[in-house]
């Protein structure tokens, strides 16, 4: 009786030391914290949770940190995110966590710039660890805050209002320049007649009187004849014979068919008789 009430007691001791290892490892392992924060930030874990960790892990790295009062999630990369955060009564920390339980904390010194609502969204804790606010603005907000930027002389802001200025101050210069040289070259060209190459031109010659033409021109090319008033005579694939004024447009229309720039002979050249082809 007496060797199981002691193997008791000693099982029961043994399984209590487990318990606190474990607990105090869970709050002491830094790679542990880092995959909790990470996963937190990136599966919407309740905010006051992942500032809760922020604190345990800055403290890990021997910094002082009492109470997490506000973090920013300053960058979000693949696998990697940066943090930074603030502790009630000093100066800000950085925080870089990785998906593989990477952690590392620096700062704490005041070499990191404070918070802007600019770069993230930043989120705000009570006394008591909950979430007091974040710095998400409405409308009227971000107007407000542009207002006050602007008459407080923001160099930033200044420097992008006069850039923009001056960017569409040459656009609209650019516009009217290009507009007064086409308007110019307009007013000073005189009006001429539209060429219409493709409108039909309509040739009434007689079988007999194209004999007689081809008769008298010279062939320069095949099915393509030159006569003496300067026209060409073109034969297509179907046999109809048409007359241009160049020799390009008689051989485009004997190799492919297409009638571009058809003419007719000279007033002088013209015979007498002509009728329906």
């Amino acid at each position: 009786m007496q060797r199981w009430l002691h193997s008791l007691i000693i099982f029961s001791f043994t399984f209590c030391l487990s318990g606190m290892a474990i607990a105090q490892n869970d709050d002491s392992d830094p790679r542990q914290l880092a995959l909790d924060i990470y996963s937190g930030i990136n599966r919407g874990t309740e905010e006051a949770s992942v500032a809760l960790k922020l604190g345990q892990v800055i403290e890990l790295f021997r910094y002082r940190c009492t109470r997490v009062s506000d973090y920013q999630v300053y960058s979000l990369r693949p696998n990697l995110t940066d943090l930074k955060v603030k502790c009630s009564g000093d100066p800000l920390y950085g925080v870089t966590v990785a998906s593989n339980g990477f952690v590392t904390v620096y700062g704490g010194n005041g070499i990191l710039s404070g918070l802007d609502r600019r770069d993230a969204l930043i989120y705000s804790f009570s006394s008591e660890g909950a979430l007091a606010q974040d710095s998400r603005l409405t409308v009227g907000q971000a107007l407000d805050d542009t207002a006050v930027r602007l008459e407080l002389g923001d160099e930033y802001n200044y420097l992008y209002l006069l850039g923009m200025f001056m960017l569409i101050a040459a656009m609209g210069i650019l516009g009217i320049l290009v507009w007064v040289r086409v308007w110019r070259r307009k007013s000073g060209r005189k009006p001429r007649a539209r060429m219409k190459p493709m409108q039909k031109h309509r040739v009434v010659l007689s079988t007999s009187v194209k004999d007689v033409l081809i008769a008298e021109s010279e062939e320069v090319s095949k099915f393509v004849h030159h006569h003496p008033s300067g026209v060409f005579i073109s034969t297509g694939k179907r046999g109809k014979r048409r007359l241009f004024s160049s020799k390009l447009w008689a051989i485009v229309y004997a190799r492919y068919g297409i009638k571009l720039f058809e003419t007719s002979l000279p007033s002088e050249y013209s015979p007498d008789h002509a009728g329906d082809h």
